[in-house]
């Protein structure tokens, strides 16, 4: 067993730092109910799978400091349930990867999420600001970066991985409390929360096949014919890389993706003859391929599902992109903030586009900048 105790950080509670008993986790549990807010990170695997593989959860509960092997033969369920309770806060920074491993292993995520990048952002710190640079920032403390390598699900860690993910959570309270301050004094910590608790909604973090095409930004502007298809071999290859959780980029690339959906192939010697697509997968997957095609196909004609293909007017676009952009840079500016922060190319072009769930007409963004953007667009 593992005991390590961090330089000037007190443990109140007998417990190792790495916990892989139940009567240890047990004992976690405990100390944890007792606080309604905690800190929260996550080590991870994610390099030659689809989806993301914990291996490691760290939690600071006050001046107690913990990391949870998920993989040991534990009953996690009592240590998911008191995370997942919307009633405590959870303190988490830059929060999406590890809300998305947790997903995926628990089919849950955390509802009450405090985001310590969310709130830094708001005060001006840079949008993608790592914890580290935020701890000097904020604490002059540097944090060693030399474990971001490591593989996460192999057994026994060491003492040097267990020192690197406790630092992780061992300040992340304390630079909290900094910007929480920070931003009441502004008037924009609500801000901070309703951004954060943007990433609780699990459908960012589900598989959705039908929506995979999305990856592809050129898929709009094809002809409906080609969209079709793109759409529909899409689904194949996210489904299939959920199925073997592998890459999908290991299932088949974008390019060879958009090769079949203009090519339009209705053979394996038509199929043999498209870049970029490996013989392996025509091998083993070449009739289900033409399958796919042949149903879009059939799909479109039917009037099954029907599509508009995107005829930029690129002028009229650019000069409204621009105005819009406009409207925002200067909000940005008067909050001191970064312009993304306000509002993303991305989210100002789906405004654009007519999408209604833009966070710009929504929350404090829309009493901001909402009914401007929307007037300019007309």
């Amino acid at each position: 067993m593992i005991h390590y105790t961090l330089p000037t950080m007190p443990t109140l509670h007998t417990i190792p730092l790495l916990i892989e008993e139940q009567a240890h986790l047990d004992q976690a549990c405990e100390i944890i109910s007792t606080y309604d807010q905690v800190v929260i990170d996550t080590e991870f695997v994610r390099t030659n799978t689809y989806a993301p593989h914990l291996g490691l959860v760290q939690i600071a509960a006050g001046d107690t400091i913990i990391c949870i092997d998920p993989l040991a033969d534990m009953d996690m369920g009592h240590c998911w349930g008191l995370l997942f309770d919307p009633a405590r806060a959870n303190i988490l920074h830059s929060g999406s990867q590890d809300m998305e491993v947790l997903w995926y292993t628990c089919k849950q995520v955390i509802q009450n999420l405090i985001d310590t990048q969310v709130c830094s952002a708001l005060l001006g710190y840079p949008a993608q600001i790592g914890y580290a640079g935020l701890a000097k920032e904020l604490l002059g403390v540097d944090i060693s970066k030399d474990q971001t390598r490591t593989d996460w699900t192999r057994r026994p860690l060491t003492n040097a991985q267990l020192k690197y993910a406790a630092e992780d959570v061992k300040h992340l309270g304390k630079m909290h409390t900094i910007l929480k301050q920070r931003l009441t004094d502004l008037g924009r910590y609500e801000w901070a929360l309703e951004d954060s608790r943007i990433l609780c909604n699990t459908n960012l973090y589900k598989p959705a096949p039908d929506k995979a095409w999305q990856r592809l930004k050129s898929i709009p502007f094809l002809p409906v014919d080609q969209q079709s298809r793109a759409r529909a071999l899409a689904a194949w290859r996210e489904q299939r890389a959920v199925n073997s959780d592998k890459p999908r980029g290991w299932i088949l690339s974008d390019k060879a993706l958009l090769n079949m959906a203009e090519q339009n192939p209705t053979s394996l010697t038509a199929l043999n003859g498209i870049n970029d697509l490996p013989q392996g997968l025509i091998h083993h997957q070449g009739e289900r391929l033409l399958n796919v095609i042949t149903d879009a196909n059939k799909a479109l004609a039917s009037g099954t599902v029907s599509y508009e293909q995107i005829f930029p007017d690129r002028d009229k676009d650019k000069a409204l992109l621009k105005k819009l952009s406009a409207i925002v840079r200067a909000e940005a500016e008067k909050l001191g903030i970064a312009n993304e922060i306000v509002a993303s190319k991305r989210e100002i072009q789906a405004l654009m586009r007519g999408e209604d769930n833009s966070r710009i007409i929504n929350g404090w963004r829309n009493a901001l900048i909402g009914k401007a953007m929307t007037d300019a667009i007309g």
